[in-house]
């Protein structure tokens, strides 16, 4: 064969070869862009997901620590202003016991919440926007300010506002800025159960590899890494709805309690305004007088469960409370 034949074919087949691994190229930077497009979708709806489950758990944060605040001040504060008044009380009248099932209510319970409602005085005193959105999110959370002190530290009352910031999960449900000391969404993610580390998809810049090739697998990692992620992140909203749920179990309760207590404390307040003997009070007005307290007891102990530790999980106590209110429900129902 004449040597130019032989030199024009080997031109044709390395011709052939460079359109063929241009063409291979092209289709390793298309599938890389398909691939780092998938994972950034991915990563993108799980993030959403999560943060609305932030948004809704958020929300219901803030309605129970208002739900707090003005129990305290409408109904918790008032009833011990009223029983205080009150001489000669009989805790053990075993007659009121055996009917409305007292035998748990006793003196010191009564002192309690008088003392519950004297820490928190200082607080409503000051309405609740000077409370500040971190002072509710504790007193959601936490409970009374005797709890919120010490989770902060000892931090006095005026000093609330920044009691949200000394627990992640606080912090990430409340937006979290790491500018008032917060440890920001990641932080407070990470406490949801350790979860959502946060990785940071190599998205940009991918196509200005190279190689092709490599671009390909790394597109490729990058997916198994927002998989990953969208995992870890689905996770988190899981836990982060039953945070919600909690809140919103709890204030269902306080909504009921007020509900029941409301008449309760009224004729207890009138009752003390004609005369503060328990001696002299009809059978009638004893019965009034335990079962207001009685309900109180309850109030103070939903009121002050504490609905997260300090890793930021939910805590049985804050279940426990739930129960204890729905049999105090049914025990005034047969009543």
């Amino acid at each position: 064969m004449p040597i130019p034949f032989l030199i024009a074919g080997a031109a044709i087949l390395a011709g052939s070869y460079g359109v063929k691994k241009g063409l291979d190229a092209k289709s390793d930077f298309d599938k890389a862009k398909s691939l780092n497009s998938e994972a950034q979708d991915i990563f993108n709806t799980a993030t959403s997901e999560l943060e609305a489950a932030r948004e809704k758990a958020q929300r219901s944060l803030n309605q129970l620590g208002k739900l707090k605040f003005s129990t305290y001040e409408s109904k918790l504060i008032p009833f011990v202003e009223a029983f205080s008044r009150i001489k000669n009380i009989d805790f053990q009248d075993q007659r009121l016991k055996d009917e409305f099932k007292l035998a748990g209510l006793s003196h010191n319970d009564l002192r309690a919440i008088e003392r519950s409602a004297l820490e928190m005085q200082d607080v409503v005193t000051g309405g609740v926007t000077a409370l500040g959105a971190g002072g509710l999110a504790g007193l959601a959370a936490y409970g009374g300010v005797g709890a919120l002190a010490s989770t902060a530290g000892g931090t006095a009352i005026a000093g609330l506002s920044g009691v949200a910031a000394t627990n992640a999960t606080l912090a990430w449900l409340g937006g979290g800025a790491l500018s008032a000391g917060g440890f920001g969404m990641a932080g407070g993610a990470a406490v949801l159960g350790g979860i959502v580390a946060g990785p940071v998809l190599a998205v940009g810049g991918m196509m200005l590899a190279s190689k092709a090739e490599e671009a390909r697998h790394a597109a490729s990692t990058n997916l198994s890494k927002a998989k990953l992620a969208a995992e870890e992140m689905k996770t988190a909203a899981v836990a982060t709805g039953a945070i919600q749920k909690r809140f919103s179990e709890i204030s269902a309760v306080l909504k009921k309690l007020d509900k029941l207590f409301e008449p309760l404390l009224a004729g207890l307040q009138e009752r003390v305004d004609a005369g503060t003997d328990y001696r002299r009070y009809s059978a009638a007005d004893r019965s009034g007088v335990m079962m207001a307290a009685a309900l109180a007891k309850t109030i103070k102990n939903v009121l002050e469960a504490p609905l997260l530790d300090k890793d930021g999980v939910l805590t049985a106590a804050s279940q426990s409370v739930v129960i204890e209110a729905q049999e105090k429900f049914s025990e005034m129902e047969s009543a």
